[in-house]
């Protein structure tokens, strides 16, 4: 049963994939991408002029499409965030690219240094799109002065020296850097669906099905993506161990693994890749975050138990007293009050006394009738 459903997912896959390789004959962007505006894509849709002079056919749309990936922030810029975020364009406008002879386009660092410079000890608006979901969305970052910082140095190449052979402040003075990075990186993700081995190295590693993603490896292996690129990977590692670098979308945040692959080299696991298995977007531990805070709003507010008001004597409200039932068969007794004891002996049949005030005569005692 297990083996049906699964062909029938990759079935359904593979015609999701048919529909996208139509749509890309077409040069239309993937549907991962369509969140972008299309004006920020304009510049790197537009072939250039000397492209197809050597009548080479140009490359997958897909493919080119590139932005400048966040790959460390420092906590300065925190509404960045390293790996998922794409830099497409500063101000509503497309990224300054250049394309070489090859009809490879990459940015105009020139042109992005100087509009940094322009913005120094002020703010700049961001275009970023986020691979969680492909989800676009504007920042607003602050950009460092230039007088202390020297942004005419700024080199947005992430190695350690700019190609030229100068030294570079590697986006240090802004508070992250960037790599210029295909869109399409962004979906070379392995989500973990089940483990399959008992006591496996995927199982000893704590990797959760469902909830995580493989988004990296150590030393870059995973970074040109493809269906059977980990696994190959694995089997090459056996009897070693391997760092992983996984997401976990319930959490939202990356974690080293270190797997330890046996001699068998397998992971113990099963992986799904493709547009099923991409990362989903992250509004839904929002919405679950909004709605805790408005129940925790809505809640009232107790008394603490250092505050005055917290016990007042004088409110104090004594529970009330459990009274048995009256039975009609049993005679109940009231207890005796104070002056019942007083006038206890006393004939019952006379009159209550009044009190005598000071000063005038007793009133005679008043006599039983006699009987005739």
């Amino acid at each position: 049963m297990f083996r049906i459903a699964k062909n029938l997912v990759r079935t359904f896959e593979q015609s999701v994939q048919d529909t996208l390789a139509l749509s890309q004959d077409s040069g239309n962007p993937d549907a991962f991408f369509q969140s972008i505006p299309p004006n920020l894509l304009s510049a790197q849709l537009a072939p250039p002029a000397d492209a197809m002079s050597d009548g080479a056919k140009h490359a997958n749309v897909n493919e080119t499409l590139s932005g400048l990936r966040i790959v460390w922030v420092d906590e300065t810029q925190l509404q960045l965030q390293s790996f998922f975020d794409y830099i497409v364009g500063f101000n509503d406008d497309p990224m300054p690219v250049v394309s070489n002879q090859h009809g490879f386009s990459y940015p105009d660092y020139q042109a992005v240094t100087s509009l940094l410079n322009e913005h120094s000890g002020r703010t700049l608006k961001v275009n970023v799109w986020s691979a969680k979901g492909g989800v676009f969305r504007d920042e607003y970052i602050s950009v460092a002065s230039k007088d202390s910082d020297h942004l005419d140095d700024v080199s947005l190449n992430h190695d350690e020296k700019r190609p030229s052979g100068g030294e570079a402040h590697q986006f240090r003075a802004l508070g992250f850097k960037v790599q210029w990075t295909p869109l399409i990186a962004s979906t070379f993700t392995y989500h973990i669906l089940n483990v399959n081995i008992p006591n496996g190295p995927a199982q000893l590693a704590g990797l959760i099905p469902d909830e995580d993603y493989i988004i990296g490896c150590q030393d870059g292996l995973l970074a040109t993506g493809g269906e059977t690129l980990l696994q190959d990977i694995i089997r090459s590692r056996a009897n070693y161990d391997l760092v992983l670098y996984v997401y976990n979308k319930v959490s939202d945040c990356v974690r080293p693994v270190t797997v330890h692959i046996g001699p068998d080299g397998r992971l113990g696991c099963n992986v799904g890749y493709g547009f099923l298995h991409r990362i989903p977007t992250v509004k839904q531990c929002s919405q679950q975050v909004q709605q805790q805070e408005q129940q925790q709003h809505n809640d009232p507010v107790p008394f603490s138990a250092e505050s005055e008001a917290a016990f007042v004597p004088s409110a104090f409200t004594a529970p009330p007293l459990l009274t048995k039932k009256k039975s009609k068969n049993k005679k109940t007794t009231q207890p005796l009050a104070m002056d019942d004891y007083f006038n206890e002996g006393r004939d019952k049949s006379s009159a209550a006394a009044k009190p005598v005030e000071p000063g005038l005569p007793a009133p005679p005692p008043q006599r039983r009738p006699s009987s005739s």
